[in-house]
């Protein structure tokens, strides 16, 4: 699609209402006629953003202080289809009638420090990759790998909470086969006593299932509960949907939805319902488990007062018994619980795998797309330009998260981060840390095991699940022929840095490119013979929209459209606007861009009257 057209109302730009050409439109005019303006006014209504952080604000800041509390309204078309556009200062994002795709925008600051942020340079190539699908493909996975990994974290400290409550179950089983060998020994001397320990040892194991039962259905009644409350809290502040304002114009446009937001809230208030029947029912479970308990522990108590009465001591023994027994029933319903644990940890970490393999193809995918693309572009603006790609190159994303994950830790984390991240893929050390293989992270990081376990558990913190979803991103290389040797995109001058930028740049021959001044630092040789060129080889549906100060660009490029602004001081406006021999555009441009008709003419007779003495020599 195209720009068809664009007003502004409010603002310096106040009364600016252009058609716009499918193919070169050029803004042209004196410094402080608000043609940057424009430009920006642009980006800012469809939405596009920056190739530089410091851009993204500058950008905004520009264009809201333009704009003030006025309005852009744009229309796009592509010739057929028509979306309309508009936003104000006040708006989040645009306001359009349908789905677009936003132009490539680049100002005259992004193309001189564009090539030097890896960032940037990616985008730039990026650029020409197909629409957002797989990037939201690859989003969707990666938020279903967080997912996976906060239930995997939050199991993992559950199972270390029930091996730190059952790591006396071996010595407890210990003492009760002691202390049974202690009852049987008594048991041989007071045979008297034998009907009631025969009692006692039915009552035991009752009680000690009592007692878990009445944990278990605890545990239930709490959770059920605790989620109950929150499910009403959440059903209290459901939004309602506002009257329809009767100065819309027309009738309610959203009875359906509050229909079925009604339902909705029917459906949330019978879950409510039924979430709180369970609870009262697993209360009185609760109540019964307790009681039951009770009863038995009553029993026990009166058996025990019986063998006390007969013999001194058996009883103290035979509560010991009864203690052991029921910790250890406890303990051993907790190692059933973290077998489950466990397994659904196992479960997990599985289906994780396979999805973080499947990330891994994709961003595998992308880098080849990029090297596809870095070819072509290289068979185009070779062997002036070149460029390649450099896999895995940025590693920014993964240190900053290795930091955050070790901040509070008690490490000497940055030195640390930056070793991890020479040695490890971030899901790699994400993993290690997870099943805690210290013995491999302390001889690969050549640190002390009790440096590998700190480590471990600050990455099994959730501020560490990140590095599972940590993208460690290709980087390009950008370079330009100086002499007979290739110069990297940091050694070269501004102009250079823009000799390489914008031949890239405009080799997007099927989108909308709108540049600002992107002759700036360039000699005429190269605006004449590369970017002229550049801009002629866009394809007819590649609306191109430039402001400039340099006349070769819509003279030689033969623009479709030339608007010519002006300003009084106080307000910009459009002074003229035609084609490029339309004649108050052949005035504007000879007068504003070529310093006038005798400048002109003084230019040509010299040229004239030297050209022959060139050619002699």
């Amino acid at each position: 699609m195209w720009i068809e057209s664009v007003r502004i109302e409010g603002g310096i730009l106040n009364g600016f209402d252009q058609q716009f050409d499918p193919k070169l439109n050029v803004l042209i005019g004196g410094r402080g006629t608000g043609k940057s303006s424009v430009i920006e006014l642009l980006r800012f209504c469809l939405g596009a953003s920056s190739y530089t952080d410091p851009g993204e604000q500058e950008a905004a800041e520009h264009a809201l202080g333009v704009l003030g509390d006025g309005r852009i309204s744009i229309v796009l078309t592509d010739g057929k289809y028509r979306v309309e556009v508009s936003r104000t200062a006040q708006d989040i994002e645009p306001d359009a009638s349908d789905e677009f795709s936003s132009p490539f925008v680049f100002s005259q600051a992004e193309i001189e420090t564009i090539g030097l942020q890896a960032q940037s340079r990616l985008r730039l190539v990026d650029g020409f990759l197909a629409p957002e699908a797989q990037r939201l493909a690859e989003s969707t996975g990666a938020a279903r790998i967080r997912s996976a990994t906060a239930e995997i974290r939050t199991l993992l400290a559950e199972i270390d909470d029930i091996a730190e409550k059952t790591s006396e179950l071996p010595k407890l089983q210990a003492q009760l086969t002691t202390v049974k060998a202690q009852s049987a020994a008594q048991s041989q001397v007071h045979k008297e006593i034998e009907a009631q320990r025969k009692a006692l040892g039915e009552v035991t194991p009752q009680l000690a299932a009592a007692r878990v039962r009445a944990e278990a259905i605890g545990r239930a009644a709490d959770q059920v509960g605790a989620w109950s409350q929150r499910l009403d809290e959440i059903i209290e502040r459901k939004p309602d949907l506002e009257p329809w304002p009767a100065q819309a114009g027309t009738a309610d446009e959203l009875v359906d939805l509050r229909k079925r937001e009604r339902q909705a809230g029917h459906r949330l208030g019978g879950a409510l319902e039924e979430y709180l029947s369970i609870a009262s029912e697993l209360e009185r479970k609760k109540t019964t488990a307790a009681s039951q308990k009770a009863g038995f522990e009553n029993r026990a108590r009166d058996i025990r007062q019986k063998i006390e009465e007969k013999q001194k001591g058996a009883s103290a023994v035979d509560k010991r018994i009864s203690d052991l027994t029921q910790q250890i029933s406890v303990l051993m319903s907790l190692v059933d619980l973290r077998k489950e644990r466990e397994a659904r940890v196992k479960q997990l970490a599985t289906q994780r795998t396979k999805m973080l393999a499947q990330q891994e193809a994709s961003r595998e995918a992308r880098t080849k797309d990029r090297e596809r693309i870095v070819s072509a572009l290289n068979r185009a603006l070779g062997p002036a330009v070149r460029l390649g790609v450099v896999p895995y190159a940025q590693q920014l994303e993964y240190v900053s998260s290795l930091t955050a994950a070790l901040r509070g830790s008690g490490l000497r984390y940055k030195e640390l981060a930056e070793r991890i991240a020479e040695t490890y893929s971030p899901q790699e050390i994400a993993q290690l840390a997870e099943s805690r293989d210290i013995k491999e992270i302390a001889a690969t990081l050549e640190i002390t095991d009790e440096r590998a376990l700190r480590l471990c558990d600050a990455l099994r913190e959730q501020s560490g699940a990140g590095l599972f979803t940590a993208r460690v991103e290709d980087d390009i290389r950008l370079e330009l022929m100086d002499g007979t040797d290739y110069k990297g995109i940091d050694f070269l001058s501004m102009g250079q840095r823009c000799t390489v930028v914008l031949p890239i740049i405009l080799h997007h021959t099927e989108r909308m490119i709108i540049l600002d001044q992107p002759e700036d630092h360039l000699d005429n040789a190269f605006v004449v013979g590369t970017l002229v060129k550049a801009i002629e080889a866009r394809g007819k549906g590649a609306q191109t929209i430039i402001a400039t100060h340099n006349p070769n660009i819509p003279v030689l490029s033969e623009a479709a459209r030339v608007i010519h602004l002006d300003s009084d001081g106080s307000q910009c406006f459009v002074r003229a606007a035609g084609n490029v021999t339309a004649p108050r555009i052949v005035d504007a441009i000879t007068t504003i861009m070529e310093g006038g008709r005798e400048a002109f003419a003084r230019r040509a007779d010299f040229y004239a009257k030297n050209q022959p003495n060139v050619a002699k020599r």
